[in-house]
């Protein structure tokens, strides 16, 4: 929803935003072209070769609508783009990257393959540091943060906003906001459920309201996704929506198969974890089972 977000605004302004509180705070009055990358579409599924080929595919279609033309019998695509960069105005590219360590997470149980395909991701984000003159914004999501992908080491000119206060309600609901813009909805959902409006926050604050996105963990935020499929099937009581929509995280599944675990009895217990673990760049040795709980909710 972000990346739409972002997508919509510099593609066409203020257009479908009226009335938000966007409206007067934007300030882009030019248009841009906008590369928007979902690696969620490309994960390794079938080997390093079948991901070089959808890779590639997926860079000339995105880049291609934009007027760059890849010609396979010269040099390699990787170069080729940083040439068509390299001849774009000045802050005139927006990159958006969905799920960047897609690819990644889903072969952390085969540590040959994750080097692999590390190492081809690298080589694409450094064409985009190269050619950070042409770029007016980049955008990038994923749950975990791993190293050595020149992301974090050669575009060092990235802010991460993982734990920053100052985002920490960017992506969820604050009580305030569900008081202010969803009164209605909660009325109506206590009368369907036969309890006070009161009772019915409480119960919603203690299942859908445990995400918290900042460092100092002063500010929590209900889930969209979960909040507003209660809304609309409040007769259904508080079900556990995302993971019901298949929404378990591939990175756990992955990690699962070729990782030990704790004794269950482990995980009903109170678990602490520094915050330099946390936002800290992991490796497939290092990264750690409560990182990744964290990291995918």
């Amino acid at each position: 929803m972000l990346i739409s977000t972002f997508e919509a605004l510099f593609k066409y302004g203020v257009k479908y935003f009226e009335g938000l509180a966007i409206e007067k705070l934007w300030k882009e009055h030019k248009e841009y072209k906008i590369v928007r990358l979902d690696f969620s579409e490309i994960k390794p599924l079938f080997g390093l070769n079948k991901f070089c080929k959808d890779l590639t595919g997926l860079i000339i279609d995105k880049f291609s609508s934009l007027g760059f033309e890849y010609k396979s019998s010269e040099l390699s695509l990787f170069r080729q783009l940083s040439s068509w960069m390299e001849e774009q105005e000045p802050s005139s590219l927006v990159i958006l990257i969905d799920e960047y360590d897609a690819p990644l997470t889903s072969c952390l149980n085969d540590p040959i393959l994750f080097e692999q395909i590390r190492s081809l991701l690298a080589e694409f984000y450094s064409v985009i540091k190269a050619n950070d003159s042409s770029l007016r914004f980049v955008f990038i999501t994923g749950n975990t943060k791993f190293n050595k992908t020149s992301i974090f080491s050669e575009l060092n000119n990235l802010k991460d906003l993982t734990l920053d206060v100052g985002f920490g309600t960017l992506l969820g609901y604050t009580h305030d906001e569900i008081q202010r813009y969803f009164l209605p909805y909660l009325h109506e959902a206590a009368s369907t459920l036969n309890i006070s409006d009161k009772e019915l926050l409480e119960k919603l604050t203690r299942q859908y309201d445990g995400f918290c996105f900042e460092r100092t963990a002063s500010k929590h935020v209900f889930a969209p996704w979960l909040l507003l499929n209660f809304f609309s099937y409040p007769e259904n009581g508080l079900v556990d929506y995302w993971f019901e929509s298949g929404g378990k995280p591939s990175v756990l599944v992955e990690y699962l198969k070729s990782h030990a675990l704790r004794h269950p009895e482990e995980y009903s217990r109170e678990k602490t974890i520094s915050l330099s673990e946390l936002s800290g760049s992991a490796d497939i040795q290092t990264v750690s089972d409560l990182g990744l709980l964290v990291q995918a909710g």
